[in-house]
């Protein structure tokens, strides 16, 4: 008994070994058949992903070939003509190569350096682009394109070229109208540019470099770009969709194939950095350009600045947002309301205004001969005043400042008690223009006058405001003599000039 037990026992091991070698073989062939299956189901999963994948690229390449087409035939290139006349070397002088080896190069040719006084008719020849703004021809570019030509010629997307007439222009913002005799023309689709986002896509199209119909893409980097030194009314898109010399004045359009923005500058050498003119702001004047051939603008009269934190202690004002009131033009809006320099703007019909930026947008979606309600700060305290705009004068007397700067090399203002407290001038002086900035070596400075300076009279002509220095100064002669009668720190004296020849 003991005997069979035994080999009972044996046998029961050697079967649980042989089920036990099954069982893991079987573990085995299944963990295989798992594994490979798994690697199936992933290798699977990875093609159904990369064909999303491509699927997703595919449909967005597609988006982009739609707004091409849709937008191209509405896409114009502009070639402009202009006659220039030139004389070969007055910008060197007369001997500026004369004992040079380039004299005798410059003979070899049949003329000599020397002949500057012979002046010669050159015909000068650029393009750009623009976009079909109304099916009756009228077409929509940057004003620099079509500026101080002879002749514009329009050629199509089908290939058809006219000849075009210079319907309107705005040089503040740097927009023309173009009008050619053509029919049932391709329109494009305006959009709102106020909607933009930063980040959404961007496709410029184009003649850069005098190839027709380039299309680029890239995003929306930026919007309400300023302070470019374009001297223009500044809130440009930035966008990184490529724009080159030949795309100023084509549109730069969203994914919808909606145009956004007028193509404008690109800042050298920087790449992937270009501005365009927000289409919104083409709108507002769009209608005045193709009617009037130009824009009335309203304007308050006033010359402002940004209010900088230095500023804001000095003028009691706590916020470091607003608006810097530098001058007040006479008889306009602002004079009549009560408007002084040194008044903080902080709000526009109960809008905030950061900046000269925001307030010069506010105004331009007013009316000329519209009340608007102006909260200000003056000497700290809040107070509320009524501007009825008027009409903004072809040359403001911000623009004459800027000729003035340029010709005499020197910023001027009308004397206020701010001004006053900064350059410590007698409380005797009442009016009088200050010199708030001169530039070495410019006809001021050779003159002997100097930063705060107050110009009272001019040739025994009194000076109380920029328009009497603005007169003053038109007839003025170095030749001839300048007497001026100036008040400098605390002493008033007359100070006289005279060109030796």
């Amino acid at each position: 008994m003991d005997t069979i037990n035994f080999k009972e026992q044996t046998m029961v091991k050697k079967m649980a070994k042989s089920l036990g070698m099954g069982v893991a073989f079987l573990a085995l062939l299944f963990g295989l058949f798992f594994c490979m299956n798994n690697d199936r189901a992933n290798s699977l999963s990875n093609t159904k992903d990369d064909k999303e994948k491509i699927t997703t690229a595919k449909s967005l390449g597609r988006a982009f070939v739609e707004v091409a087409k849709k937008v191209q035939p509405a896409v114009v290139n502009i070639t402009t003509e202009k006659t220039v006349t030139m004389r070969p070397w007055d910008r060197y002088g007369e001997d500026f190569f004369k004992g040079s080896p380039f004299e005798d190069f410059f003979k070899g040719f049949g003329f000599s350096p020397r002949e500057k006084g012979k002046e010669y008719r050159h015909k000068q020849r650029s393009g750009g682009s623009g976009v079909i703004v109304d099916k009756e021809g009228y077409i929509l570019t940057n004003n620099h394109v079509v500026e101080d030509t002879d002749k514009i010629k329009i050629r199509l997307n089908d290939g058809r070229e006219f000849t075009a007439t210079l319907k309107g222009q705005d040089s503040r913002t740097d927009l023309a109208v173009l009008h050619i005799k053509a029919k049932d023309l391709p329109v494009a689709t305006l959009g709102d540019s106020d909607k933009l986002e930063v980040g959404e896509w961007s496709i410029a199209i184009g003649s850069p470099f005098g190839l027709d119909h380039t299309v680029t893409v890239g995003v929306i980097s930026a919007k309400g770009r300023s302070g470019l030194g374009t001297g223009n009314y500044e809130d440009f898109i930035q966008t990184d969709a490529s724009i080159n010399p030949g795309n100023s004045g084509g549109p730069l359009i969203n994914i919808d194939g909606e145009v956004v923005g007028i193509n404008a500058m690109i800042i050298q050498p920087g790449t992937g950095i270009g501005f365009a003119i927000p289409i919104n702001m083409a709108k507002q004047i769009l209608s005045d350009l193709i009617k009037q051939g130009k824009v009335v603008r309203p304007w308050l009269g006033i010359s402002v600045q940004d209010l900088t934190p230095e500023m804001a202690e000095q003028f009691q004002v706590k916020e470091k947002e607003g608006v810097l009131v530098a001058q007040i033009h006479q008889g306009t809006g602002a004079e009549k309301a009560g408007l002084v320099s040194g008044d903080i703007i902080k709000s526009v019909d109960d809008k905030a205004i950061k900046n000269t930026n925001e307030l010069i947008k506010e105004i331009q979606k007013k009316k000329v001969g519209q009340k608007i309600k102006l909260n200000v700060v003056r000497d700290g305290k809040p107070m509320t005043v009524e501007v009825t705009t008027t009409a903004m004068p072809d040359k403001p007397e911000a623009m004459k400042e800027k000729e003035i700067e340029e010709k005499l090399g020197a910023r001027v203002q009308e004397l206020t008690p701010q001004l006053a407290a900064r350059y410590q001038i007698s409380s005797e002086i009442k009016r009088g223009v200050v010199i708030i900035g001169i530039e070495e070596g410019s006809p001021l400075d050779d003159i002997g006058l100097q930063e705060g300076d107050v110009i009272l009279e001019i040739n025994r002509k009194k000076i109380e405001t920029t328009k009497d220095f603005e007169k003053a100064i038109k007839d003025l002669s170095l030749e001839k003599g300048i007497v001026f009668r100036l008040h400098r720190r605390g002493n008033t004296f007359y100070h006289s000039f005279k060109k030796q020849p």
